[in-house]
């Protein structure tokens, strides 16, 4: 977060910490605080509503300023608030926050309509937030998630202030029995956070190369680090500080508690303000995960049957040696032999484990952001054709015209192992080069001479190449490939691009007979010659590159793809194709509804949008 943020993250944060205090000050005090306790502790749930209040009132106006890219508060605020989902939100939650000091006046009940209003306010926060932003279906279990979330945070986070003071005024024995009552609080707290902390990082964090490559990522790595530590302290208070209040001499004991509940309390602030720079930053499931480290971990060794049993032999070696340092540890007579066991068992195997590493570059994890499109695989032919066939060879099989002259044999791309590299190695490697093992340099890198476009279009035509040509070969693709995506023209204007017919199968066609599909079926036409317009109850290409993209994934000469039909399942992935009078007559409606269903029958998971699926 930059200082420019400054103005709009403080308040921000200062808004959603007064929120917790009051809704853990008002729980404390109704379930938890001994009666001596429980006016003083109403009085500072009243002054934290009106922080909450001011601070609120701060953010809404820093906010409705960055909205209207304008200082201009007189102009901006009225319209936050009537035309935004934040404005709307926010007011609300203000609006629940200036009845709350009144509720605390209300003799018996007030406090806890008061609580009910906070905690309304407070579900209200994902709705402002990244939940509220995301799409579809999952943003009602996000907002619920992360409204469950902060309930929590401020029951456990919120009430570690009144702790404090009732730790300081009131005796010990009153104190220990504070403490045990917020105990199964506390502890449902902590399973709530963490249950609601994995779906919210599922969903916006998106997966362990984005937890440690993205600032996002690692900023919940420290939120977890700080929780975890709280976590610590919260253990100790209960299984060993709280149970001392009543020895003899409990003074001792409650100085201790005291500091413990202390530093737990400024880890959950520290806690606070980290969700609030979280808030800030974009989630890193929209972010291209940069890797700091030389390895990654792979599944690629088990795929050999010698190195499969290595692995195990060692996975099974180890664990069994922190079994019996486990061991050793609860039962303290047998912690020498546990040791004497367990540090060779660990010593002699670990080193096996580096199987289930492999070299790794800052790239490794990126995805292309092509989309796989038909445009983009052109681009990639010509980029190929000018750098690269000299020595791979115009079809990619390692026999370029310089070939010969090489010391080491440039990489043959129609081979299935192109599969086995991320989009992230293959773009390090274009653009940095690949060393040879005996010295120099076995390819040259090309980010001086391409721009990163031009080498993921290189990208895109490479995965095309080798999927052209193990078609040809096999008659199937060795590999899920995507349909190129490409800009349509439909006769009903159902769709504008190739991408947006998903859900239902495609049949796409290069010939201008007719060409027939079942209900629920598209039916796309590929003319070389694009002049978008669309046969009746079809769609056609609107793209000059549809026709040399496609060529290139059935592996022919784009002269020779006239006639070639595909099938595009409802994923968007390409699952059959024939050539002119081969394969099956797709016209006969039985012949095409049989193909539909061996392949409902046989679907392809993964992700798509680009080949992100490399068979491990």
């Amino acid at each position: 977060m930059d200082a420019a943020n400054l103005p709009l993250a403080l308040p921000r944060g200062i808004h959603l910490g007064a929120l917790l205090s009051v809704f853990g000050t008002l729980l404390f005090a109704e379930v938890v605080a001994p009666e001596a306790m429980r006016l003083r502790l109403l009085r500072h749930a009243r002054i934290g509503a009106l922080v909450a209040l001011a601070a609120g009132a701060a953010w809404f106006a820093a906010q409705a300023a960055v909205f209207a890219d304008s200082w201009d508060l007189p102009a901006a605020i009225p319209a936050t608030a009537l035309y935004s989902r934040f404005g709307h939100t926010l007011a609300l939650r203000l609006l629940l926050m200036t009845i709350v000091p009144f509720l605390i006046a209300v003799p018996r009940v007030g406090s806890w309509l008061a609580l009910i209003s906070t905690g309304m306010a407070l579900s209200m926060q994902g709705v402002m937030g990244h939940a509220g932003a995301a799409e579809g279906n999952e943003v009602f279990g996000l907002i619920a998630s992360e409204a469950l979330h902060l309930l929590a945070a401020g029951a456990w986070l919120g009430a570690l202030l009144p702790l404090l003071l009732c730790l300081s005024a009131v005796s010990p024995h009153e104190a220990r029995l504070a403490a045990e009552r917020f105990s199964p609080i506390g502890l449902a707290a902590v399973l709530v956070i963490a249950g609601t902390a994995v779906v919210q990082a599922v969903a916006l964090i998106g997966g362990f190369p984005n937890l440690i490559g993205t600032a996002y990522g690692r900023t919940a790595l420290v939120k977890l680090g700080l929780f975890l530590l709280m976590l610590g302290f919260a253990v100790w208070n209960r299984l060993s500080l709280t149970d001392r209040l009543d020895a003899e001499n409990p003074a001792p004991a409650r100085r201790l508690l005291f500091i413990s509940v202390a530093i737990e309390t400024g880890c959950g602030l520290l806690v606070v303000l980290t969700a609030g720079l979280l808030a800030s930053l974009v989630p890193g499931v929209h972010e291209q995960p940069v890797w700091p480290f030389t390895w990654r971990p792979s599944l690629e060794a088990l795929a050999d049957p010698d190195l499969r049993q290595e692995v195990a032999v060692a996975l099974l070696a180890v664990g069994a040696g922190l079994a019996a340092v486990a061991l050793g540890c609860i039962a303290r007579r047998f912690r020498v032999a546990a040791l004497l066991l367990a540090v060779p068992l660990i010593v002699w195997q670990a080193p096996s484990l580096g199987l289930l590493l492999v070299e790794a570059y800052p790239t490794s994890y990126l995805t292309s952001p092509s989309g796989f499109s038909a445009a983009s695989i052109v681009r990639g032919q010509t980029v190929f054709a000018a750098n690269c066939a000299a020595c791979h060879g115009a079809g990619g099989e390692g026999n370029g015209p310089v070939s010969a002259g090489l010391r080491i044999k440039p990489a043959d791309l129609t081979a299935g192992h192109l599969w086995d590299h991320k989009d992230g190695e293959l773009f390090w490697w274009i653009g940095h080069g690949i060393e040879n093992p005996e010295g120099g340099v076995a390819m040259p890198g090309f980010a001086a001479t391409l721009t990163e476009d031009d080498r993921w279009a290189a990208i895109d035509f490479v995965r095309t190449l080798n999927a052209g040509a193990s078609l040809q070969l096999s008659g199937s693709w060795s590999h899920p490939v995507p349909a190129p995506d490409l800009p349509i023209v439909c006769n009903n204007g159902s769709a504008d691009r190739l991408s947006e017919l998903r859900g239902q199968f495609v049949r796409i066609v290069t010939t201008s007979g007719a060409a027939t599909a079942p209900a629920g079926t598209a039916i796309l036409r590929l003319d070389r010659i694009t002049n978008g317009a669309p046969p009746p109850d079809a769609c056609a290409s609107a793209s000059a590159e549809a026709w040399g993209a496609y060529a290139a994934v059935a592996g022919v000469n784009p002269d020779a793809l006239a006639g070639t039909e595909f099938l595009i399942d409802p994923a968007g992935w390409l699952r059959a194709a024939h050539g002119p009078k081969q394969g099956p007559d797709w016209n006969d409606p039985p012949v095409l509804s049989a193909a539909f269903r061996d392949l409902r029958e046989q679907p392809i998971s993964g992700a798509l949008g680009g080949i992100h699926v490399h068979g491990h």
